[in-house]
């Protein structure tokens, strides 16, 4: 029982494992102390170096402590579906918040997290213990005899195996097969068995383990990554619908204009001030804006529907945002100089991109350490230590303790396996080094571009606006002129087209400007939980 005991206990390693294990998800990464650190414990191999030489040296691994096995990511549970509440009317941060509790691309992404730690789980599986039998019965035979043979074993964090066990053997057995026989009370036997050079570091166990571990982690910024798009993607939804509620408003003052000077019109041709054909003339302007104000409808059904595949209830069901509910535009507050001075270092730092792609570094150094280690010679030493209990039998006692050391040599002499695999290595690692480098000159750019966007779409506000202003004013001078007989409808209708137009104009180049912040916002790498100072405005 003792010796069962010491075997389910298991050993520990006192080697600093490869491991990079965090139980709490990262929700940010940090790309420019992250990669300082690694770059410092991770030895990189061009693919023009010599080979390295297979010395027990060479196989070494860095990373945290690696902890027992840690409580994996619960089972995705049906769970009864609470009572639908409304988020209210509509607004930028509601639509975050949606987005970021009920969006169905995130749960896909965040599903990911079960995936990982299923596999973490199964890699443990490696250092179960395990329970080994064996019973044979020979009741009909010149020699009538029956052993059985019962025991656990269990692979080491250090690359070895311990195991103990307890066997009996009765009956008549045959002369080659003696040590069959235990005393009366059988046999108890504890082994042990430890890798001299190869596997000492790091084995096909351990690797399995270690990469599952960083497996867990890289989904962090995978998940974090499809966090950022999905609220940018949301954000310019609201955005969308906002621009078509504006454009409804312009169509409908338009007719507007058009529905109030028929009865003008009418009262005027009653008194003989203005024509008959006046009349028909405004009925065929009345006629077409009705039909722009049609299409306005439309666009702003079709943009509340795409809203609502951001914009739900608790429930998680879209919500499409009713006609009579309309949303406004904010003031326009450019980024400081300051601010954007500093961005493209900010997004270097914190896009999810770069953190994921610093985990599979890791993962390649473990694929790296493993090769190296197959390069060795398999050398293991083991020890058996066994005592039988009891009376002995009439035959042969049994009683002395015995002791049983055992030496294992395996070398591979051309060693082509491991060292084609460590070339295999050296290539990917070749291709994660210029895969990061385009990465980080693509966010660089991306950065700029967004940044260029929204500070033309910023000019572009502050031009239309004064356009907007001036178009207002030509707009009530030829009204007046028109009223005082001085000017044509067809002059005026020309001048109402032209303050709508504005309008319109004012209305794309407000939804260009929080589109283009919205992408701004993305490509620095943050996900909508730290966005509501650029909002505050769109809520107060």
């Amino acid at each position: 029982m003792i010796a069962l005991g010491v075997v389910a206990g298991g050993c520990r390693s006192s080697h600093p494992p490869y491991s990079w294990h965090n139980n709490t998800p990262s929700t940010a990464s940090s790309k420019v102390a992250q990669q300082a650190t690694n770059d410092q414990q991770i030895s990189q191999v061009s693919f023009e170096e010599d080979l390295p030489r297979a010395t027990e040296d060479s196989v070494t691994t860095t990373g945290d402590e690696l902890q027992q096995p840690p409580e994996l990511a619960a089972e995705l549970i049906e769970t009864p579906t609470p009572e639908p509440s409304s988020p209210g009317e509509p607004s930028v941060l509601a639509v975050i918040s949606s987005v970021r509790n009920h969006f169905p691309r995130l749960r896909e992404a965040e599903a990911t997290r079960i995936i990982a730690s299923g596999e973490q789980l199964s890699a443990w599986g490696a250092f179960d213990h395990k329970l080994d039998g064996y019973s044979n019965v020979q009741p009909l035979d010149y020699y009538e005899n029956n052993w059985h043979e019962w025991g656990v074993k269990r692979n080491t964090m250090w690359g070895g195996q311990v195991g103990a066990g307890y066997r009996l053997g009765r009956g008549s057995f045959e002369p080659w097969y003696k040590e069959r026989e235990t005393n009366d009370g059988g046999e108890i036997a504890l082994s042990l068995r430890a890798p001299i050079i190869r596997d000492r570091t790091i084995d096909k166990n351990r690797a399995d383990l270690w990469r599952a571990q960083l497996e867990q982690n890289r989904v962090e910024p995978y998940i974090r990554s499809q966090l950022i798009l999905a609220v940018r993607d949301g954000i310019q939804a609201y955005w969308e619908w906002v621009a078509a509620c504006e454009n409804l408003k312009i169509a409908e003052n338009l007719l507007e204009l058009g529905l109030d000077r028929a009865k003008y019109l009418k009262r005027q041709v009653e008194l003989g001030e203005k024509a008959q054909i006046d009349i028909v003339d405004n009925r065929r302007i009345i006629v077409s804006r009705e039909a722009k104000r049609t299409a306005a409808r439309q666009k702003l059904t079709q943009a509340a529907a795409k809203l609502s595949l951001y914009f739900r209830d608790s429930a998680g069901t879209p919500l499409v945002v009713d006609q009579t509910l309309s949303g406004s535009f904010p003031k326009v507050e450019v980024p400081e100089e300051a601010t954007l001075g500093r961005d493209v270092e900010l997004a270097l730092a914190n896009r999810p991109e770069l953190a994921e792609l610093a985990i599979v570094r890791r993962q390649l150094s473990v694929d790296r350490s493993q090769a190296v280690n197959e390069t060795l010679a398999d050398v293991d030493a083991g020890v058996k230590l066994a005592q039988d209990m009891g009376a002995p039998t009439k035959d042969a006692d049994k009683s002395e303790t015995e002791l049983e050391a055992i030496l294992t040599v395996s070398v591979p002499l051309e060693r082509r396996k491991a060292l084609g695999k460590l070339r295999q290595v050296r290539g990917k690692q070749a291709q994660l080094r210029a895969k990061t480098e385009f990465a980080e000159d693509k966010i660089s750019v991306e950065v700029q571009i967004a940044r260029a966007a929204v500070t033309a779409a910023a000019e572009r506000v502050g031009q239309n606006t004064e356009n907007l202003e001036l178009a207002q004013r030509m707009q009530e001078a030829e009204n007046r002129l028109y009223e005082e007989g001085q000017n044509t409808l067809f002059n005026l209708n020309i001048r109402e087209q032209q303050l709508a137009e504005a309008a319109a104009e004012l209305v794309a180049s407000q939804r260009d400007f929080f589109a283009a912040l919205a992408e701004y916002t993305a490509a620095l790498g943050l996900d909508g939980s730290d966005l509501s100072t650029l909002y505050r405005n769109e809520t107060e």
